[in-house]
């Protein structure tokens, strides 16, 4: 990919977060109708230039016109959603009190505050909602943090026409310059100079757990140490229980395996485990999985870092596992094709090897035959944290499900019960957390209205006046 933005220079950083900070001290002073405007407004140039949008971020990530429309309207959704936040200032309000509670005692006023600049390093898969107008920016505007973007190296274009359309507004609405900005850079160490600079007060990352970890680290280690708001890697395992498995082994398959495959299993949420006691009436779903696999459409995937990641991973499986089911044989002329491939092991294996319990970024899954129910939970034990994790159960199965739900719910940040995971509808009830290494902070994530609260702190004021 040819190299369209220099990376940012350690000077250049240094005048990003001088400003970042200056404006910080601003931009906080508005009131909330001010933000909400700034942010009605950044959605509705984002709907007139949507079709440029669609178009420059297709070319860069190949996720498909349908794909990338679909997420522009939530993205825009999200940013009016915010804008709301903003203008009824519910966020910042907390419970008073008077001290001991005696008459004409000193009160206690607690408000939240934001934080200060946040550093947003958006996801490769999500061009527009994780990303320069996606919610993490969005949400830390909402309550008055100004924002620094690292601009992802896959599709810095797309990066680049949306902080362009966000500084045009925040010019024509009079915001504090250095309000909200864009860094590009290849090189980690542009990253790693913004995480560890001192006018960095929070980071939001989604990506890998490999890069999210080094940069959580280095935000622990900070001489000033700042929160990591990281959403890395997830197995989000899938339970399908026996009568479940015989009774409907066509849709099970197929949805299972359409799971796998959306968006070329380019999704955080796809089901990389899933687990069934073993038993000879699991030969029809297997027949079925086999057959759904080999009738996919191959679709190219994000560009040829992501492909070559993920053929790496399969590579490394195929050394450990035996491949049940896979459409690499088929013909295609698309660049970096995305094969499908199910993978099949005990639950020996699976509890033994802790390398086999983690993420592959693509169309892969593992398919784990427990030989009784003792087995399944052991299963269940040895996994690490992920976004989610499903139940398949017919109603007879009730009992052990419930059984099951107790031990997924330190596990798991959402759990779907006879359904798949991948397809998040931001809401006021949606949740997209979990344990480590699925994020580092799983009570408050980049999607759904609570978003916010990343980016604000308390702050208790006892015995001043009232206005």
């Amino acid at each position: 990919m040819p190299v369209l933005f220099s990376d940012a220079s350690k000077q250049e950083i240094n005048q990003s977060l001088l400003l970042a900070e200056q404006a910080f001290n601003k931009f906080r002073k508005l009131d909330g109708l001010s933000r909400a405007k700034f942010l009605e407004k950044i959605g509705n140039e984002v709907e007139k230039n949507s079709n440029d949008i669609v178009t420059i971020a297709q070319n860069e990530t190949c996720l498909g016109k349908t794909r990338l429309e679909m997420e522009l309207s939530r993205t825009v959704s999200e940013i009016h959603t915010f804008a709301k936040l903003a203008r009824s200032e519910e966020w910042h309000n907390l419970p008073t009190q008077s001290v001991g509670g005696k008459i004409n005692a000193p009160r206690l006023i607690t408000n939240n505050i934001p934080i200060g600049p946040v550093l947003v390093i958006g996801a490769c898969n999500f061009p527009l909602a994780i990303s320069v107008i996606g919610t993490d920016t969005i949400s830390a505007l909402s309550v008055g943090c100004t924002v620094v973007v690292k601009a992802h190296p896959a599709h810095p274009q797309t990066c680049q026409f949306l902080a362009d359309i966000v500084i045009k507004v925040m010019k024509q609405s009079e915001i504090p310059l250095g309000t909200f900005q864009l860094i590009h850079g290849q090189n980690y160490k542009v990253t790693q100079n913004l995480v560890t600079h001192p006018n960095t007060s929070c980071v939001a990352f989604t990506g890998s757990l490999r890069g999210g970890a080094k940069l959580s680290k280095l935000s622990s280690q900070r001489k000033k140490p700042i929160p990591f708001h990281g959403e890395m890697g997830s197995l989000n395992p899938v339970i399908a229980l026996p009568h479940k498995v015989e009774q409907h082994p066509e849709q099970l398959a197929s949805d299972y395996i359409q799971a796998v495959t959306l968006f070329a299993g380019q999704m955080c949420t796809k089901p990389g485990a899933l687990f069934i006691i073993d038993s000879n009436c699991n030969t029809p779903f297997l027949n079925q999985i086999k057959e759904n696999v080999e009738r996919q459409e191959i679709l190219p995937m994000l560009n040829s870092d992501v492909y070559e990641n993920f053929e790496k991973g399969v590579h490394f499986l195929k050394q450990k596992l035996s491949l049940l089911a896979t459409n690499d044989n088929q013909l295609t002329s698309i660049k970096n094709p995305a094969y499908c491939r199910i993978f099949e092991l005990d639950s020996t294996e699976f509890i033994q090897n802790t390398d086999l319990r983690t993420e592959a970024f693509g169309p892969a899954s593992l398919l784990i035959k427990c030989k009784d129910e003792n087995s399944l939970f052991q299963c269940i034990d040895s996994c690490e944290g992920s976004l989610t994790a499903s139940i398949h159960c017919s109603k007879k199965e009730y009992p052990l499900a419930q059984r099951i739900t107790q031990k997924l719910e330190s596990k798991v940040g959402r759990m779907v019960w006879n359904g798949f995971p991948p397809g998040v509808t931001p809401g006021p009830a949606t949740h997209h957390g979990g344990p480590w290494p699925a994020s580092t902070n799983s009570r408050y994530t980049s999607i759904g209205k609570e978003a916010y609260q990343r980016f604000i702190r308390p702050v208790c004021r006892q015995g001043f006046p009232v206005n």
